[in-house]
């Protein structure tokens, strides 16, 4: 099957294909450096504001449980439009259940009302959308005034030879761990043309601050690898 962030169908697919083995998967393909850069996701959200959360492509729940964790009196809404990865965050909660709130739906058409949350995060999955200035502009609208738009993605690496061999990897490795530990070629083939056709970490910031963002704060994070954005309302 082809993957394509232009056809929607098909990355909802996609990630409902690989649900059961996105966690494994992520581990072993960021060699663990993912549960580091969540933290740094995490910890930045939670130091710029409050404890209504709202988590966009949430997958498996790893950030809202993680701000959770950290946010005793936290509360937080997890938003993706894959049935199964909302059903595998569910399923792993535990007591955290009783303080999230769970929603199939689109990141570009987000279901709530202006100023309904303090804290937006939306990790790995800013490139996976057909139109993140539409994300960007709901995330905006239902953010209140002082709130963060916290931001983690993947990205190519600045330095040559760390983008030479960044690349390599993506190309050659992750096709083939997706085929032996995830019975999905073609779905990590996707992941790796995504991560090498997105926009750069410096017109994602434009945007952000073209949608009315007051600051937007850019952290590259292992090289650049990944990029964490802060954005302010």
């Amino acid at each position: 099957m082809e993957y394509s962030a232009e056809e929607p169908a098909s990355i909802q697919s996609l990630f409902n294909s690989i649900a059961k083995s996105y966690d494994r998967m992520n581990f072993i393909l960021s060699m663990g450096l993912y549960r580091l850069w969540n933290r740094r996701l995490i910890n930045a959200a939670r130091s710029e504001s409050g404890n209504d959360l709202l988590d966009l492509c949430a997958g498996t729940g790893e950030i809202a449980y993680g701000f959770l964790n950290k946010n005793p009196q936290g509360h937080a809404t997890l938003l993706d439009f894959s049935e199964e990865m909302i059903e595998i965050a569910r399923q792993k909660g535990g007591d955290l259940t009783e303080r999230c709130k769970y929603c199939v739906a689109d990141a570009e058409k987000i279901p709530f009302q202006e100023n309904s949350f303090e804290t937006i995060t939306l990790a790995y999955g800013l490139r996976n959308i057909k139109e993140p200035l539409l994300c960007a502009q709901e995330g905006f609208r239902v953010l209140r005034k002082g709130g963060v738009f916290a931001i983690l993605e993947l990205t190519r690496p600045r330095f040559f030879i760390l983008r030479s061999l960044h690349y390599l990897f993506l190309k050659t490795f992750l096709p083939l761990l997706g085929r032996l530990l995830a019975n999905n070629e073609a779905a990590y083939k996707y992941l790796c043309d995504s991560i090498n056709h997105f926009i750069s970490p410096e017109e994602v910031q434009k945007m952000l601050l073209n949608t009315g963002f007051s600051t937007v704060k850019v952290t590259p994070l292992f090289g650049g690898v990944a990029t964490l954005f802060l954005a302010k309302k």
